[in-house]
Order: C-alpha cells, then sequence, then structure tokens
C-alpha cells in the first residue's frame, strides 16, 4: 500500500525537479546524433511541463523523447516521475533505476529515487539513496537530500536518526531554512519544545512562513502555554491559507 505523501517531503520534489530542468545539457552535445539532440530537447521539455502539472504534454515529450534516444537519462528520470502520478509504481521504479544508471553522476536522480521510496514506506532504501546522493561529489546541494533522508526518518519514528540528518543538513548550509523548520517539528515531536521553539527562531530570520511553519508554530506555542501567541498564528494561518491541508486540520480540532 501506498504510504500518504508527507508534505514536507512532496515539496522537495518540485525543488529537485527544478534542478534538474536546469542542468541537461550535456558537455558532449556537440558529438550527439541528431535524435540524441532531439531527445534531449524532449526531455527538458517534459521536465518542465511535468513541473507545472501538465501530464499529458509531458507524457507526450517523453514518448518522442524515448523513442528518439531511450538512454536518455532525464527522458527516463521524468518518465519515472510521470509513472508515479499516473499510479503505476512498478514502472516509476525501473525508470528511476535506469535513469541513475544512465548517469550517476547526476544526484539528483538518486534524491528523487529517494523520494519515491520514502512515500511507499521503504525508509532504509530512501535514506540509502538520498545518502548516496548527499556523498556525489557533483551535487552542489547535499543539504537537501540529508534534509529529506531526515524527513523519512522522522516519519518513520526514527528520532535519533533524523536528528542526526537534520543536523548534518545544517553542517552543509547554515542558512538551509527547510531542515530548521524539520528540525523545530523533530524536537516538538519529542517533547522538547523550548528548543523547537529556537530552530523555528532560527527559520523564520531565513524564510517566510507557509501553512506548515505556521501549523507548527502554533504548536510550539500551544506546548509553551502561549495561547495569544498560538491564536495569532492560527488566525494568520486561515486568513492566508484557508484551503491548507494545516487550516482544515486546525478547524477540524
Amino acid at each position: 500500500m501506498r504510504k500518504t505523501v508527507p508534505a514536507r517531503l512532496a515539496a522537495i520534489v518540485v525543488t529537485a525537479t527544478v534542478l534538474i530542468s536546469g542542468c541537461a545539457t550535456n558537455p558532449m552535445f556537440g558529438r550527439l546524433t541528431d535524435d540524441q539532440k532531439a531527445a534531449s530537447y524532449n526531455a527538458e521539455l517534459a521536465t518542465n511541463y511535468l513541473a507545472a502539472g501538465e501530464l499529458e504534454p509531458a507524457q507526450i515529450k517523453l514518448q518522442r523523447a524515448l523513442h528518439q534516444d531511450p538512454n536518455n537519462a532525464l527522458a527516463n528520470n521524468t518518465h519515472a516521475k510521470l509513472l508515479v502520478q499516473l499510479e503505476q509504481p512498478d514502472a516509476a521504479e525501473k525508470a528511476f533505476i535506469k535513469s541513475i544508471k544512465l548517469d550517476p553522476k547526476r544526484a539528483e536522480y538518486r534524491n528523487n529515487f529517494g523520494i519515491f521510496l520514502c512515500e511507499r514506506g521503504k525508509t532504509e532504501e530512501a535514506i540509502q539513496q538520498f545518502l548516496k546522493a548527499a556523498d556525489n561529489k557533483f551535487y552542489r546541494t547535499p543539504e537537501y537530500a540529508l534534509d529529506n533522508a531526515g524527513v523519512c526518518a522522522m516519519e518513520a519514528g526514527r528520532h535519533e536518526m533524523a536528528d542526526k540528518h537534520f543536523r548534518n543538513a545544517i553542517r552543509q548550509s547554515a542558512v538551509f531554512a527547510p531542515a530548521m523548520l524539520h528540525m523545530a517539528e523533530l524536537k516538538l515531536k519529542t517533547g522538547d519544545a523550548t528548543l523547537a521553539d529556537a530552530y523555528y527562531s532560527r527559520f523564520l530570520t531565513l524564510a517566510r512562513q507557509s501553512p506548515q511553519s505556521l501549523f507548527v508554530g502554533i504548536n510550539i506555542r500551544r506546548q509553551l502555554g502561549d495561547n495569544t501567541a498560538a491564536d495569532r498564528f492560527a488566525e494568520q494561518l486561515v486568513k492566508a491559507y484557508p484551503r491548507s491541508s494545516q487550516a482544515r486540520t486546525l478547524a477540524a480540532q
């Protein structure tokens, strides 16, 4: 059975897509055949369509790309993500694995595969992929993969492991806001509201509020006994993001 996708992990999928869409240029482009060049172009278009949520044009471009060059790594990775949305996990897994074999230097592909595995409750396998991505010397933003490893561990109740990965993400980038927020959430889960508030305060210096961060802030203030501040965050959440899942959860409490 497919695991419910944590919103904080799904947000990284979008980030990963953006990273991939910006790096499909092949330094050997001049040596490619016309079909391979066309496949790269169509794979880029498909990646952008998928990032925008336009599944049908993404599928059309991917079909063309894979016909032109079945071994185009970007096309295979994007196809895998499309297959996830089309609820074809077995085919998606094969496409993810193929894309990694075709371009092992592209750490984003392992990161995407890790997200896929985590969403299906395969925590250990997912974290292994995230850590391999983070260890890749060609990956310019390893904090994303490390943060994903932490989120995956946290969702599985592996709090000590999550703490380690979040700390490593912060060591990679002291201004990486998602890891600050996730660490605040983790400390809240483990009953340390004071430390959660410290990480939350650091997050607020780095990023704007979101439905997720406001919801975390509400729960921190409640645990600290500051109901006035909790109500203020709640009002902001309902006004700014009335259709968010967090606002619905708040209304149901």
